[in-house]
Formats: structure tokens, C-alpha cells, sequence
């Protein structure tokens, strides 16, 4: 999404996230805005304003949620990540928020699904020598799926057997 769209695209992320998508993907061309170097704990306002300025369509993906939270009472959060799900709504655009539901509470992630209008569900199986991957379709306007094994390959995504 981020690699498709970059004249329009902007990422909220950590240094090393900046790093590792600079390096891995070669996405320099896109807005990155960094926790800790363009934006602090203390501003976060900034998210705000910076995306009330993309443009309309924009691609957007904010990868700053569990440091926030480390940081941030929960509250504020939810506040900032309503709002955020607001401007995005206004502009047209598409966010991806990526969060791990073993970092958090149920609590909170339950209120970060709601506001989502698609949430998708990964887990990882262990058993024995095998590792599982699933991934399912939780929440979506036309419903929910049951977990399939999924691989990524050359960059594309597999979807394989339903998971029983």
C-alpha cells in the first residue's frame, strides 16, 4: 500500500522501524514522520496536523501504537487514535495500524477494533517442528472469515487450507 502509493503515502514509525523499511523495502521516497525525532510523547498534536495535511486518498500507515502506550495513559490514546480514524475518514484515505494483540490487554484492543472498520487476524502455531501461520478476516463490512494457513512468498501473499 505504502510502496504503491508513495507520492501520496505517509508512515508514522519508530527510528528502527524507519530503518528497517528504508533498507528492506526502499521506501525513502515516502513521509516518514519518527517517534522520538520529528514528533516526541509530548506533541502529539503533530500526528494530528500532519495528517489533517495529506492529501485526500493518502495512504497512511501508523506503526506507533505500543510505544504510545508504553508512554501514554490508554485514554489519551484512544482519544488521539478517534480522532485520527476521523481525519482519515474526511480525507478518503486508507490507514493500517499495526498492533500486537499478545502486547496489550483485551480491554484495549477491543476498543481499537471497534473503531476499525476491517480488523485481519495473524497467529503463529507452534507445534512440535511446525510453525502455522493463520491469518482470518475478523471484522469487515461483508463479515468474518475462519483461520487459513497463510506464507508470503516473493512478496506475495499465500492463502492456503482453512486451519481446523
Amino acid at each position: 500500500m505504502l510502496q504503491t502509493n508513495k507520492e501520496k503515502a505517509v508512515a508514522f514509525v519508530t527510528p528502527q522501524l524507519k530503518e528497517e523499511f528504508e533498507k528492506r523495502f526502499n521506501l525513502r521516497k515516502i513521509g516518514m514522520v519518527v517517534l522520538g525525532g520529528d514528533i516526541y510523547q509530548e506533541e502529539l498534536y503533530k500526528i494530528s496536523h500532519i495528517l489533517r495535511n495529506v492529501p485526500e486518498g493518502s495512504s497512511v500507515g501508523f506503526f506507533l501504537l505500543h510505544p504510545l502506550l508504553v508512554f501514554q495513559s490508554s485514554s489519551i490514546v484512544f482519544r488521539l487514535f478517534s480522532e485520527l480514524v476521523m481525519i482519515v475518514q474526511e480525507k478518503k484515505a486508507v490507514m493500517v495500524v499495526l498492533l500486537d494483540k499478545r502486547l496489550i490487554n483485551s480491554k484495549s484492543l477491543a476498543v481499537f477494533e471497534d473503531y476499525a472498520t476491517h480488523v485481519i487476524d495473524i497467529i503463529e502455531e507452534v507445534n512440535e517442528f511446525k510453525i502455522t501461520r493463520g491469518l482470518r478476516i475478523k471484522k469487515s463490512p461483508g463479515g468474518g472469515t475462519d483461520f487459513y494457513e497463510f506464507d508470503i512468498i516473493n512478496g506475495e501473499v499465500i492463502i492456503g487450507n482453512p486451519i481446523t
